[in-house]
Parts: C-alpha cells; structure tokens; sequence
C-alpha cells in the first residue's frame, strides 16, 4: 500500500504556522494536527483566490 506523501516548501510551512499564529493557534476544542491542517486548508484556498484575482504569491 503506497502512501500519498505532500512535501511542503519553508514558505508554505511559514503561511501556514502565520495563519495559526493569527487565530491562536485554532479552537482549544481542537487537537493540534485538526489545527494544522484547517490552516493548510485556508492556505490552499487563499492561493487559489491570490491566483484567480493575479495577485503574486
């Protein structure tokens, strides 16, 4: 069984660790890793808005 494997770039680890900082690092309701990765989902979305209005990443 193959695992699916996302290496990610020191910029999207550094948007991504901002994203948390500005929310206090997410809902105390959540764990860390739930955290993480609704941080990872905000930044795909705001690269596909940052990409459909032509703002440079």
């Amino acid at each position: 069984m193959a695992a699916n494997v996302i290496i990610k770039t020191d910029e999207r680890r550094r948007d991504e660790a901002a994203i948390l900082k500005s929310f206090n690092g997410g809902a105390r309701a959540n764990t860390t890793a739930q955290n993480r990765e609704y941080a990872e989902e905000i930044n795909a979305r705001m690269g596909e808005i940052k990409r459909k209005v032509g703002m440079r990443r």
